[in-house]
C-alpha cells in the first residue's frame, strides 16, 4: 500500500506530466479554432458548388492540410503520439489530394399532380 502511495505522488510532482497537460489544453483550444475555421471552409466550399456546380481546385489542399493538422492534434491528445504538431513541428504538406467527381444525379421521375386514388395519400 504505500508503493502504490509513493508511485501516485511520484507521478503527481513529474513536471513532464505538468507540461503535457498545459500542451494539451493549448492544443485543445487550438483544435477548437482549427474546427471553426474548417467549418468555413466547408460552408464556402458547398457554396462554390451550389452557385456554380464546379469545385474550387485552390480550396482542397486547404480544407485537406487543416483535416490533417485536426487529425495530428487528437492523436497527441489521445496520447497516440509524443510529437507536437505545428507550431512545434511543420504544418502538414499536401503532396496529392483526390477530388471525388461530383456527377449529376438522375432527375426524379415526375409525378401527376392528380391523385386518381385517395389511398395513395396515405
Amino acid at each position: 500500500m504505500k508503493e502504490l502511495r509513493q508511485q501516485i505522488r511520484d507521478s503527481l510532482l513529474t513536471p513532464s506530466t505538468w507540461i503535457r497537460l498545459f500542451f494539451m489544453l493549448l492544443y485543445g483550444i487550438i483544435c477548437y479554432i482549427a474546427i471553426f475555421v474548417i467549418g468555413i471552409v466547408i460552408l464556402f466550399q458547398f457554396g462554390v458548388v451550389l452557385l456554380t456546380g464546379k469545385l474550387n481546385q485552390q480550396l482542397l489542399p486547404v480544407g485537406q492540410s487543416i483535416s490533417i493538422y485536426i487529425y495530428q492534434i487528437l492523436v497527441y491528445l489521445t496520447y497516440n503520439s509524443e510529437e507536437k504538431p505545428f507550431p512545434f513541428d511543420n504544418w502538414p504538406e499536401v503532396n496529392e489530394y483526390q477530388v471525388v467527381n461530383l456527377q449529376k444525379e438522375a432527375e426524379p421521375p415526375l409525378k401527376d399532380k392528380k391523385v386518381e386514388d385517395n389511398s395513395e395519400i396515405l
